[in-house]
């Protein structure tokens, strides 16, 4: 019984979906709730008419990765603007500790560079690891081939989350390097 209880009570990294636009409000919020909360913000530089600025954008738009137990499971769905936890068939992803740690070093490192992740559902394809970069260590499938140097990778235990890659920083489980296979756009 005594184990049940510590099993209930661990905390998790989840990510929920959140209405349009709303996802620095729903972190505010979630957090004043005492909830655990990662949101991926990057700054880049935006152009308008008449000047340029800084400005911070959210990396995943319409995401929010909450750290909950099972009793903070409805009360982060209650709060407003989330619409629904991010689900693999019909379980929640969930995210461990080691690997959202890494996901939070990339965002930090990746910082100067424009990070373009994608939630579409693209056709599966060869399984890989990375092999070097910030996602060295993560396994996943290529998706599409982007141009000569760079493929679209699913990260495996982040669900429908894509990122593009250089070739050289992924191997395919095959042990060859994907820039000696023959790709076809």
């Amino acid at each position: 019984m005594f184990n049940f209880f510590i099993c209930y009570m661990e905390s998790l990294w989840r990510v929920i979906h959140v209405l349009s636009r709303t996802e620095k409000a729903v972190a505010e919020r979630l957090e004043k709730r005492g909830i655990t909360v990662y949101l991926p913000i990057q700054k880049q530089l935006r152009q308008w008419s008449d000047r340029k600025k800084w400005v911070d954008m959210v990396v995943l738009s319409g995401y929010v990765f909450v750290k909950i137990n099972k009793n903070e499971h409805r009360q982060t769905l209650e709060t407003p603007g989330v619409s629904r936890f991010l689900k693999h068939d019909t379980v929640p992803v969930s995210i461990s500790d080691s690997e959202m740690q890494r996901f939070k070093d990339f965002i930090e490192k990746a910082n100067n560079r424009n990070i373009e992740f994608t939630t579409e559902k693209l056709p599966a394809g060869t399984p890989v690891t990375i092999q070097a970069g910030n996602f060295k260590g993560f396994s996943g499938e290529v998706v599409e081939y982007k141009n000569k140097r760079r493929l679209s990778v699913k990260l495996s235990n982040f669900g429908h989350f894509f990122v593009t890659l250089a070739l050289e920083d992924v191997l395919a489980d095959t042990s060859t390097t994907l820039s000696d296979r023959n790709w076809q756009s």
